[in-house]
């Protein structure tokens, strides 16, 4: 109890040593953004976070640009909040890309996603940027070799420049071993390089030289959307080329990324202003189908084997079997038409090489439960290690998972404990370890079904014969 001046007579004081309650955050929530030139300045200011919780809030947008048609094609399958954001649309493909990509610092292009929560919104959790990731650049930084090694090189002060007539963001890192540069990874490839591209190399050490080869590379927007989704513990969904099922495992094959699910082909939706059936981005279909089936069976379920609403075709046709399974095998996501029941999505597949996250339910249940435990434990941050607040602090992890496990969220044996780690030295710094383990369940793809002759049926048949003989009840 707190020390507290005299007093004849009874006090009651709220002890703070209570438990915590964990709360999963909202899932469904797309961000999305796009061009929209006619939009009203004022009500959709550039590189800002809007939110649109119904079709009505979208007035002052205008129809042109790609915005509008996003949204659309989202409220035709599910009412749910969107965190819009729109950018300028360039003179160029890449003056737009420079545009959706952004700046960190200023938290602009995708980068607005990152302050949706302090501007008042909620966090987007589905990202999309229809109409501006179906192509790859053919002129981006494919690849640096490194010349020579140099020596006296140390990963903190060590820069690696790339620049190159009408190039722009490309990025790369060294890999040091005993100061010695033995490699140097592209993070990002960039686009627009022309002419002959300078790699530069400063820092303390000295002699290193590298060349750079120009090649078709990721899309930047996608590139910049793998940060961007890390940071929201998001998944970005990005279309393909909508051209052949090679381009599109081609274009699959560059990204390595648990945050990226690639969506091919595109969708057919008529418009009512030309009075013809038009191609759209299938991505805004994707993400508005995983919101509605975060809403209606829960996160952990993927948003595939579903119908479509508000499309009148594909923009080629994908037929179920050897064509779907070759693209779901190089996971590729796709659209299928199965018996004549109608347009479903079919795939669940991320892009990551890592087989244990290939799957997007398996990934986002992770994010939301780990979100969940890190926000409710916020609240023990600075409280005094007292037994009561270790016993809180273990008991609410714990119940969460529990709840978890009978809603279906994850598998029986959920734990949550004090790691033996723990040091009498860490302790007395205000450090406290815990372990958590939960497994999410992983979506059923694979249903096989082996059948067998039964010939024993024919004795069967026999037996039944001379029983209705015997009971005359045969027909002559």
């Amino acid at each position: 109890m707190a020390s507290v001046s005299f007093h004849h007579g009874t006090r009651v004081f709220q002890s703070a040593e209570t438990p915590v309650l964990v709360r999963t955050a909202r899932t469904a929530v797309i961000g999305l953004i796009g061009t929209a030139e006619e939009a009203d300045a004022a009500k959709f200011p550039l590189n800002k976070p809007v939110m649109i919780l119904q079709p009505q809030d979208a007035d002052g947008l205008g129809s042109d640009g790609t915005l509008a048609e996003a949204i659309d094609s989202i409220f035709d399958q599910v009412g749910c909040p969107i965190v819009m954001v729109r950018v300028e649309e360039g003179a160029t493909a890449p003056e737009t890309w420079a545009n959706m990509v952004g700046d960190q610092t200023a938290f602009s292009g995708v980068h607005a996603f990152r302050r949706a929560v302090s501007d008042g919104l909620y966090k987007p959790k589905l990202l999309i940027a229809p109409g501006f990731t179906q192509t790859s650049p053919a002129d981006g930084i494919a690849s640096i070799a490194v010349t020579a090694g140099g020596t006296g090189y140390v990963d903190a002060t060590t820069v690696v420049a790339i620049s190159g007539t009408g190039g722009a963001g490309a990025e790369a890192k060294a890999v040091i071993e005993a100061g010695v540069i033995t490699s140097i990874l592209v993070t990002k490839p960039g686009y627009g390089f022309t002419g002959t591209i300078t790699v530069t190399i400063t820092g303390a050490g000295t002699g290193a030289t590298a060349t750079a080869t120009k090649g078709a590379t990721i899309n930047p927007v996608v590139a910049e959307l793998m940060g961007v989704a890390d940071s929201l513990k998001a998944i970005a969904y990005v279309d393909g080329p909508d051209t052949t099922d090679q381009a599109a495992v081609q274009y699959r094959g560059r990204i390595n990324s648990g945050r990226i699910f690639v969506c091919d082909p595109k969708v057919l939706k008529f418009d009512t202003e030309l009075a013809v059936n038009v191609p759209q981005p299938s991505s805004p279909i994707w993400a508005a189908r995983q919101a509605r089936m975060d809403l209606e069976q829960g996160f952990w379920w993927a948003g595939s084997n579903v119908e479509v609403a508000g499309i009148v075709g594909i923009n080629r046709p994908i037929e179920y079997g050897g064509q779907s399974n070759y693209l779901n095998e190089n996971r590729v996501n796709t659209i299928v038409n199965i018996n004549n029941t109608g347009f479903r999505l079919w795939g669940v597949w991320t892009c990551d090489s890592d087989l244990l996250w290939q799957f997007v339910s398996v990934r986002r249940t992770a994010d939301a439960i780990n979100e969940a435990l890190e926000a409710a434990y916020i609240e023990f941050v600075d409280r005094p290690f007292t037994k009561a607040n270790l016993k809180f602090l273990i008991e609410a992890g714990r119940a969460y998972l529990r709840t978890m496990e009978l809603e279906g969220a994850i598998l029986p044996g959920s734990d949550v404990w004090l790691l033996d780690s723990n040091t009498n030295e860490e302790l007395a710094q205000g450090i406290v370890k815990l372990g958590v383990k939960f497994e999410p369940p992983t979506p059923m793809v694979d249903v096989r079904i082996t059948s067998h002759r039964n010939l024993a049926a024919y004795e069967l048949l026999l037996d039944q014969v001379a029983q209705e003989m015997s009971s005359g009840s045969l027909a002559a």
